[in-house]
């Protein structure tokens, strides 16, 4: 049976279809190479990237934002601070390298701030303002897996066209419920390997998949 890695994204491309996750991720008969704001967020992430990592200046494209990116590194005070971190767990919920064999679960996260026993994870948004908090609890979830000593993290997306934020505080001694949430959504995608199940579920998203021309629900 293929092995599958998983992630924030791919877990919310099952949910949102199981059979686009089927024909992009299983069977491979279609990639999605995005738009236009797809392309635009890519930018921005490396130019917020090469700013806090090397106090590079922001061409012109990203110049509007300087503050609160500059705020970030005001921020971090006496802790250190780390920009596109790649956090991976194997099954077990043990930290591996992201290409290692035993690689399961993949997360990259732009800002991770560690101070004493907590810490502060940054997403920074380029769309429209929809927090998902599935993912922000991902991402607490793999910082208390790589760093045992942290207790709290404050995960939080920074909409940066809308100059918001959206946050939320997870505890260490909850992450047992967690992670029950986490691997029920896994266990799903997992049954649906196992018994080549991937029902198709039509929506809004129809148009922009990929694999419509696969699909007579989007034709």
């Amino acid at each position: 049976m293929t092995s599958l890695t998983h992630s924030y994204s791919s877990i919310k491309m099952y949910d949102n279809c199981p059979k686009r996750y089927y024909h992009q991720r299983i069977a491979k008969q279609v990639t999605d190479p995005g738009g236009e704001a797809t392309l635009y967020g890519e930018r921005l992430h490396k130019m917020i990237e090469e700013r806090l990592r090397d106090n590079t200046d922001l061409p012109a494209e990203a110049a509007v934002y300087a503050s609160m990116i500059d705020a970030v590194v005001r921020s971090v005070g006496d802790g250190t601070l780390m920009v596109e971190q790649e956090m991976t767990l194997n099954r077990g919920l043990k930290p591996t390298g992201w290409w290692d064999d035993d690689a399961w679960m993949r997360s990259k996260l732009d800002v991770l701030v560690l101070r004493g026993n907590k810490a502060i994870v940054m997403d920074w948004k380029t769309g429209k303002r929809r927090p998902d908090f599935a993912q922000l609890e991902l991402f607490a979830l793999q910082v208390f897996a790589h760093h045992k000593d942290i207790h709290e993290v404050s995960s939080c997306f920074v909409w940066l066209k809308d100059k918001a934020m959206d946050r939320e505080i997870y505890n260490r001694n909850n992450i047992g419920g967690m992670w029950s949430d986490l691997l029920n959504k896994v266990g799903r995608i997992e049954r649906s390997l196992a018994s080549e199940d991937w029902p198709a579920k039509p929506s809004g998203l129809c148009k922009f998949c990929p694999a419509k021309h696969l699909c007579d629900f989007a034709q």
